[in-house]
């Protein structure tokens, strides 16, 4: 049993985006996608799906100025002016007509592009990761602060129940008479005698 081979993968815009260039600016469309490996028949499909054909720009626009000249050499202040650079060596090798040199600065770019956005995420992670950090800080510190109030008023409250029980002893040793006297036994004969012998004297 045999399988049909896999379809190639659509190219990204920003092949499209040099394919349309370099085509409207000159280049033949068997050169485009030679150079940027296209399909010419999906290149025309798209072509004439988007609007691009010559035939629905008969007179291409006035050119832009020239571009100021960049220095490759020259060292710069981030990758998002490096992509600047690049975008506008993109832009002259289209207005040249060189698709070729155009695809070179488009894989230039699009790695420069890849980097600065990896920057960009790593950079939101760790601003992720310190907010979530300062968040747990808050909430251990909050906690802290709701197990101290927790211990003040247990405290206070075990103070005010000792105060009612002393308060309620009190109150209770004031209230209670004194235990009444016993009534005496009678005496017996022999304890009558003695004190009849006591009061008559020797």
């Amino acid at each position: 049993m045999t399988h049909a081979a896999p379809s190639p993968s659509p190219a990204p815009d920003d092949v499209w985006t040099v394919a349309r260039e370099a085509y409207l600016a000159g280049s033949t469309a068997a050169m485009v996608c030679r150079e940027l490996a296209l399909s010419p028949s999906t290149f025309w499909q798209r072509a004439a799906r988007e609007g691009w054909l010559r035939r629905d720009h008969p007179r291409r626009a006035d050119t832009l100025p020239p571009l100021a000249p960049v220095n490759l050499d020259d060292p710069v202040d981030d990758l998002w002016t490096a992509l600047d650079k690049v975008w506008h060596r993109i832009c002259a090798a289209l207005d040249a007509g060189d698709a070729a040199g155009a695809v070179r600065w488009t894989r230039v770019h699009a790695q420069l592009k890849a980097t600065a956005t990896a920057e960009n995420q790593a950079r939101a992670a760790e601003r992720r990761r310190a907010a979530h950090q300062q968040s747990l800080d808050a909430l251990r510190e909050s906690e802290a602060i709701v197990r101290a109030a927790e211990a003040q008023l247990a405290a206070l409250h075990a103070q005010q129940a000792v105060s009612e029980v002393e308060k309620v002893e009190s109150v209770l040793r004031d209230s209670t008479p004194p235990p009444a006297q016993q009534p005496q036994p009678p005496l017996n004969r022999a304890q009558r005698r003695r004190l009849q012998k006591r009061g008559s004297g020797p």
